[in-house]
């Protein structure tokens, strides 16, 4: 009989160090989860704080902008559009163009500024995901007095402008200012407005259709050039066969231009193009033919190619007596 009322002692002490234990756990787990949720709550509350319509800065706006649109684009109930924001040291470029002067495919194909616009503004972040169609990385903008219009789905503006503090509001509401100000604090801006120019309606600039051509005529000696920093460009050659024509060149002998010229959908290619036993003096001028449609087909239809073609657009140098 002793040795039964033993064991029972045994067992209930061994019950009893159990529960608590089991207690003593449950109360750590929801400690810890207290204390994350109030971290958690801590650092919104500071985000919060930082983010005020009243004292935006620059690289906020931009970034701010993007997360708004992305969140009221056709589908964000069922696609986190601006995820890529997330991402570990994502960042942004944003450029600044005088509205007439916005290079093909930069902004709206659709001209509906609203009244009283002068600028255009657009970003883009630095890295993105593979989700293709599940993320909106990109966008451009106006802003008028204290309103902002940005891109809708047709590539156009919109035409109902929203204020910055009702953007904050919305950042704030759904906890999401993190991510405009990580965007923020790796964006760089770059002022284009009097650093373009357009060769027609399409908004091709200079630099771009000069990129285009060179492409098509001879790429591996014009890459080799940018990225040695040697290409040059410029809007207006001053004598001879090619006066008036556009051109990119790496500043040598004839034979390191390429001149172009556009009339409307039509690119007249001038080139001097010596064979083996030619030397550049007596080798004549060649002169092709192509349409800007051609060479948008061929090299500026994805968006891989579109940032190829604009990263070296914008690394050719204004010749300095152009």
């Amino acid at each position: 009989m002793r040795k039964i009322a033993l064991i029972l002692m045994l067992s209930l002490t061994m019950m009893g160090m159990v529960a608590c234990g089991r207690t003593s756990s449950s109360t750590n787990r929801s400690s810890t989860s207290s204390m994350t949720s109030s971290l958690s709550s801590t650092q919104q509350t500071r985000d919060d704080a930082a983010l005020t319509a009243e004292r935006l800065t620059p690289e906020q706006t931009a970034a701010l902008v993007l997360y708004y649109r992305d969140a009221h684009m056709p589908g964000a109930n069922d696609y986190d559009y601006s995820a890529d924001m997330e991402n570990n040291d994502q960042g942004a470029t944003v450029k600044i163009y005088d509205k007439e002067a916005v290079p093909w495919g930069e902004g709206p194909s659709a001209k509906t500024y609203p009244k009283g616009a002068q600028i255009l503004y657009t970003i883009k972040l630095t890295s993105a995901s593979d989700e293709d169609g599940d993320r909106l990385n990109s966008t451009y903008y106006t802003i008028v007095g204290n309103k902002v219009y940005y891109a809708n789905s047709r590539n156009g503006i919109r035409k109902t402008g929203v204020t910055l503090a009702e953007m904050v509001t919305y950042a704030k509401t759904h906890g999401e200012v993190n991510r405009v100000l990580k965007v923020a604090k790796n964006t760089q801006i770059i002022d284009m407005r009097g650093k373009v120019t357009i060769t027609d309606k399409d908004g091709l600039t200079t630099q771009q259709l000069g990129t285009l051509v060179a492409l098509l005529k001879n790429p591996d000696w014009f890459k080799a050039g940018v990225q040695n920093g040697e290409m040059y460009y410029g809007t207006h050659y001053g004598y001879g066969e090619t006066v008036d024509y556009q051109y990119v060149t790496t500043q040598g002998d004839p034979t390191s231009y390429i001149w172009f010229k556009r009339k409307g959908n039509d690119v007249t290619i001038k080139m001097i193009e010596p064979t083996e036993n030619q030397s550049v003096a007596g080798a004549p001028m060649t002169t092709t033919h192509t349409t800007v449609t051609n060479l948008i087909n061929n090299y500026y239809t994805s968006e891989d190619q579109q940032d190829e073609v604009n990263t070296y657009a914008d690394q050719l140098k204004a010749e300095p007596w152009n």
